[in-house]
């Protein structure tokens, strides 16, 4: 009954600790974590319903919670955002603003990134490359390689 608090203290006083929480929704899921001061979400799904922008929300503000200067969204596999998810990731972004944090997305899918510039919700982000994604790299997907032939 105790043991939580108690791993939740002796993580939050360890210095050099990470963790991995996933958080799944029905079509969103994120992926949070942090090593060695380095913090991260890697996102994958879609963002358009209440509940999923709301997740998102929730999920940056946990990391803000621990005021990273910055902080490292892989977003290659959210493959859709509706007009809720715009609104959350400017709400997110807004959110790191105030507490000093700068939010990287990176490697925002074409379509994505199109929908996003159309409605100049794009201008607003710190959008950067997959390859400038300087987060915690246990929290990529895997590539799933093809099994070698004899």
């Amino acid at each position: 009954m105790f043991a939580i608090p108690i791993l939740a203290a002796a993580l939050l006083a360890m210095t050099d600790a990470f963790f991995l929480l996933i958080l799944p929704t029905r079509t969103l899921t994120i992926h949070f974590g942090s090593h060695r001061q380095c913090m991260g979400l890697s996102l994958r799904g879609s963002c358009t319903s209440p509940t999923e922008a709301a997740h998102l929300v929730q999920t940056v503000q946990r990391l803000l919670a621990h005021r990273p200067a910055q902080a490292w969204i892989d977003s290659r596999h959210l493959h859709h955002v509706g007009p809720l998810g715009e609104q959350a990731l400017l709400q997110a972004t807004s959110c790191g603003r105030q507490v000093g944090t700068v939010l990287y997305w990176c490697g925002l899918p074409p379509g994505v990134c199109r929908a996003l510039q159309a409605s100049g919700t794009a201008a607003q982000l710190q959008l950067r490359p997959a390859a400038g994604y300087a987060g915690p790299s246990f929290l990529l997907p895997t590539e799933r390689r093809p099994a070698m032939l004899a």
